[in-house]
């Protein structure tokens, strides 16, 4: 399985009986990137990270390592691990908390909660102190934000958000969260310390070792890796078994920039083992939300068909763009469920209401069009129906009698909106229909993706 990532670089989901080489984030994923003539090369990098500074790993999807350059590989993926284990970073942090609140000292530049005689080795740091109690109960609140768009791009929820989302996941009786790249979420079910809803954080970021190996899992989500090995998943098994009247539910909040298709094959591994351990049938998933730009829809559900997208729309604290108060049509986030869209109640007091026809809450802006049957906005515009084009258009668009749809006013006729198939160059399709890309040869090329000038001198040579 193909699926497209961005510009003419896909990544290759179904890797069938190929060896898979490992990066310090754990299993790279396959991508192949098309070039015009219908010609591609495939090649592996990391799954994590986009900037080749954060991980240098590439590879040739035909080239054979000798076992000299595996021991290699081997230790260099080694000597890249954290310092510190789970478990000694936790022993760590309790040390810390025996200190007296003025002596606790936090080195926020490295993530580090320092012990004494520590801070010596920080100098030129960001130091954080004193640290009170009420501070390392919110850690998300404590540690800066990892925002490289490239790498963690470490956006979090506003306050709102983190409400709507928890009281949404007791109302409908869920008692534990998979809490996927959301440790503000996490955080809230922490210290609500009168429920009876538990969460699993599963995160990259290792500064979350502050929780114990119960609670926190060191996590890559796009290749479904722990970090701990078979320890991790010993927990994450036991935490999404259904027994004793529990019911287990997922949040997913990954980077924006993440690629579609990686994560939902990371969600239909974790909805399986769910489904194995809970004895559920096989047409049964795991609930979700997913937490992603409207504009991604299309693609997510592509993915995963049985995914609805709510109107309800998604502040995060630190992030300009996806703050409501930061644009007029409000924030672009959006959260995409297989629950029931009618049972996830959005609050009126945000100006949310409820369609009857749709069956469904919708924002106030997106009002019900008789001809068309639904609620059709998606960006936080009230739409329009065009009889010609038989479907609601934004407002800024109108009907063009030369180009046969609705076009922005300032269009030029004629003038194609796409940049065609990345194999053949045709402009009626893309690439992952093209009539060539089965047929298309096999070379190696200078990746799009995690590309490296590194590389390109190599070859050079």
């Amino acid at each position: 399985m193909t699926a497209n990532t961005s510009a003419n670089v896909d990544v290759i989901i179904d890797t069938g009986d190929r060896e898979i080489p490992e990066c310090p984030h754990g299993p790279a994923l396959l991508f192949v990137r098309y070039e015009r003539g219908s010609s591609s090369s495939k090649f592996f990098a990391c799954s994590a990270f986009r900037d080749r500074k954060e991980c240098s790993f590439f590879q040739w999807e035909s080239e054979k390592l000798s076992e000299e350059k595996k021991k290699i590989r081997q230790d260099i993926n080694s000597k890249q691990q954290l310092k510190f284990s789970h478990q000694e970073a936790y022993d760590r942090f309790s040390k810390f908390k025996e200190q007296s609140i003025s002596s606790r000292e936090l080195c926020q530049t490295c993530g580090m909660f320092l012990l004494p005689g520590e801070l010596e080795g920080h100098k030129g740091h960001r130091i954080k102190s004193p640290i009170t109690e009420e501070m390392l109960e919110k850690p998300t609140q404590l540690f800066l934000p990892l925002d490289n768009n490239k790498t963690f791009a470490q956006y979090l929820f506003s306050a709102p958000a983190v409400d709507f989302t928890l009281k949404t996941l007791e109302d409908l009786s869920f008692t534990h969260i998979i809490c996927v790249g959301a440790p503000r979420i996490f955080e809230a079910i922490e210290l609500k310390k009168d429920s009876n809803v538990k969460g699993l954080l599963l995160d990259l970021d290792h500064r979350y070792q502050l929780y114990p190996a119960s609670k926190f899992c060191r996590y890559n989500m796009f290749n479904h890796h722990f970090f701990d090995g078979q320890k991790s998943d010993d927990v994450f098994g036991q935490f999404i078994s259904e027994e004793g009247g529990k019911r287990v539910a997922m949040v997913m909040d990954p980077p924006f920039g993440g690629m579609v298709e990686a994560l939902a094959a990371t969600y239909n591994k974790i909805s399986q083992q769910w489904k194995t351990l809970s004895d559920k049938p096989q047409d049964t998933d795991l609930p979700i939300l997913w937490f992603f730009p409207y504009f991604m829809e299309k693609r997510i559900k592509e993915s995963l068909p049985k995914t609805f997208m709510l109107d309800y729309k998604v502040d995060y604290d630190n992030h300009m763009l996806f703050r409501g108060d930061m644009k007029k049509q409000g924030s672009p986030v959006r959260i995409f469920t297989n629950l029931s869209p009618e049972s996830v109640i959005l609050p009126a007091s945000e100006g949310y209401w409820y369609c009857k026809v749709c069956s469904r809450y919708s924002a106030k802006e997106n009002l019900h069009c008789d001809v068309c049957d639904s609620c059709p906005s998606k960006d936080g515009k009230t739409y329009k129906h065009c009889f010609k084009c038989d479907r609601c258009v934004k407002p800024s668009k109108q009907h063009c009698d030369t180009c046969k749809m609705c076009q922005r006013q300032d269009h030029r006729c004629g003038q194609s909106l796409s940049n065609g198939c990345h194999i053949c160059g045709a402009l009626d399709h893309k690439r992952r229909n093209c009539p060539k890309q089965g047929s298309s040869s096999t070379k190696r090329g200078a990746p799009e993706h995690n590309s490296s000038n590194r590389q390109k001198r190599k070859r050079k040579k």
